[in-house]
């Protein structure tokens, strides 16, 4: 304690010194490691198919999904304007009033041990005179639009959580032939009518 009383500045800046060089040294070494491990991450973040690729990758791949996911939403939850833009982009000369997408009714089933919910969609084309006669083609068109979400012009759209469940066709020309109780001729004329069209999503039943 006599020491520390005598003692002037210069003795205690050096005692002070002493005390604080190892701390200092300490703190200094830290800095130092942190420098360079903020320059390793720099490196390996910016270097070809670093960190910052792969994030703006996942980056665009979370934003894909973000927007599939308000797509198929708006699929689940209006399915008829769904089907109404699905349908109407395979032709232009198609009328909104040519086909009426239904609401969807609830079917309960049970597939192994998990029961599920099925929607089902009911598209109704016409009756009567009423009824478009359509191609083939566009039988096709229709089914590959509402099944795989596919647009025109957007081939890579988002996948649909529709699904065809039955579908019914008849020729136009078949009632001619029952009537007269003829064969059919060999190459029957491409023209088609819709007579059942039904599209159906699945959900599981969650355990109660």
């Amino acid at each position: 304690m006599s020491f520390l009383k005598t003692m002037d500045l210069y003795q205690g800046i050096i005692l002070l010194s002493i005390i604080l060089l190892p701390a200092g040294g300490w703190w200094v070494k830290n800095l130092s490691n942190d420098i360079a491990d903020c320059e390793r991450a720099l490196h390996d973040a910016t270097k070809p198919n670093g960190f910052l690729e792969e994030i703006g990758e996942l980056q665009k791949k979370i934003e894909i999904v973000a927007a599939n996911q308000r797509t198929t939403s708006d699929a689940i939850q209006d399915p008829s304007t769904y089907f109404e833009g699905q349908i109407m982009s395979v032709s232009t000369d198609l009328k909104k009033n040519d086909f009426t997408p239904g609401s969807p009714k609830p079917a309960r089933a049970t597939i192994g041990k998990q029961k599920v919910v099925d929607y089902v969609v009911d598209m109704g084309w016409g009756r009567g005179k009423a009824k478009k006669v359509v191609k083939m083609d566009f039988i096709y068109a229709v089914l590959f639009n509402c099944e795989s979400g596919a647009k025109r012009g957007m081939a890579n759209g988002p996948p649909s959580v529709w699904r065809l469940r039955k579908l019914t066709i008849a020729n136009a020309l078949g009632s001619e032939w029952l009537k007269r109780k003829n064969t059919p001729d060999p190459e029957m004329e491409d023209k088609w009518f819709i007579n059942d069209m039904k599209f159906a999503r699945r959900e599981p039943v969650a355990k109660k």
